[in-house]
């Protein structure tokens, strides 16, 4: 199948999603698309009803996935009277970690046009101001986590034993044991919860741990206890990345990190719009650096204007397009030939 345009690290092929996808062989780290919106917008190519588009991307979403790596993460974009119907679709094929609001204003919180300009009187139901964005893993990081627990237990090891000999040495009961703290220190279960036990395990406070020892024979200073601690704790943290490959990359900067993203919309009449549906192209980038790691390849199944494709080129990384409209690829191959990195 040859592509509709190659330029570096992003190729371009032109047809439909659902016939283009099971014929590449590529292994993409994120998969970012922004589908049709259903009869959102007046354009041919959204004229696609609720029930068509369900069908289109449990599709796209399938043939997608197999395409993915296992540590890649998912970015969709919907219209908010969509995003309950995708959120089904996409936990039926990935992990879903997040339901982004993308607010349509400035960092400042100065409101484009659309909403700056409406007509408040006629309406019906709240103006939509915003969009969704749903993400998601291939994989959880459950294996991750597994291990980084199972090498913290090991790690730790000579400290949990000295408490639970502690407690062997003592008689005790753990309900005596919660008695006697929750009178020593008005908190019953904490201490027998985190320090005898290697799940969750952690190091008591100097509180807890001096209360303990006036009736459990724990005879080392607590400051020696807490050195021992910190330094098996940097063991811990410097072994574990050997595990980081099986962790999922995602790397947010400050005005990314949470669910709620103010980014401005290429509005018509701008120079730099191309498309009816253009995502602004530093919302896209940060996309991408933040979930497709440096030289990794993100795959844009309704590619558009191309703005996935310029942001990868621009960000060092590769990217797969796949747009059904001819023009539109025409528009995308002129824009990341003149894309300057």
């Amino acid at each position: 199948m040859e592509p509709f345009f190659q330029d570096g690290g992003v190729t371009l092929y032109h047809g439909d999603c659902l016939e283009i996808l099971p014929l590449l062989d590529i292994r993409a780290d994120l998969l970012l698309t922004d589908p049709p919106y259903s009869r959102v917008k007046p354009d041919e190519w959204d004229r696609i009803d609720h029930m068509g588009l369900v069908a289109l991307l449990d599709a796209m979403l399938y043939a997608a996935g197999r395409l993915l790596s296992e540590r890649a993460a998912v970015y969709v974009f919907c219209w908010p009277a969509f995003a309950d119907k995708l959120a089904v679709l996409m936990r039926h094929h990935f992990h879903l970690l997040d339901e982004i609001i993308w607010m349509k204003q400035t960092e400042s919180g100065k409101r484009q046009s659309w909403a700056a300009q409406a007509e408040i009187a006629p309406l019906r139901k709240f103006f939509p101001e915003t969009e969704r964005i749903l993400f998601a893993s291939k994989a959880d990081d459950g294996k991750y986590w597994e291990l980084c627990e199972e090498l913290r237990g090991e790690i730790m090891a000579p400290l949990l034993d000295y408490f639970r000999r502690a407690k062997e040495a003592s008689g005790m009961k753990p309900v005596e044991i919660q008695e006697r703290m929750q009178v020593l220190t008005g908190k019953r279960y904490v201490f027998t919860r985190h320090t005898f036990t290697r799940s969750q395990w952690e190091l008591p406070t100097r509180e807890q741990y001096e209360a303990a020892a006036s009736f459990l024979p724990l005879p080392r200073r607590y400051d020696d206890i807490a050195v021992e601690y910190v330094a098996r704790f940097e063991e811990y943290t410097t072994s574990r990345r050997r595990f980081e490959h099986l962790r999922r990359y995602h790397e947010p900067r400050r005005h990314n990190f949470t669910d709620l993203w103010r980014y401005a919309p290429v509005m018509p009449g701008s120079r730099e719009r191309l498309h009816s549906c253009q995502k602004p192209l530093s919302m896209i980038q940060d996309m991408i650096t933040t979930s497709c790691p440096p030289d990794g390849m993100v795959l844009d199944c309704f590619a558009g204007s191309g703005t996935t494709g310029a942001a990868a080129k621009i960000s060092g990384r590769r990217a797969v397009l796949i747009e059904k409209d001819r023009r539109c690829c025409e528009i995308i191959a002129d824009r990341i030939a003149g894309t300057l990195l």
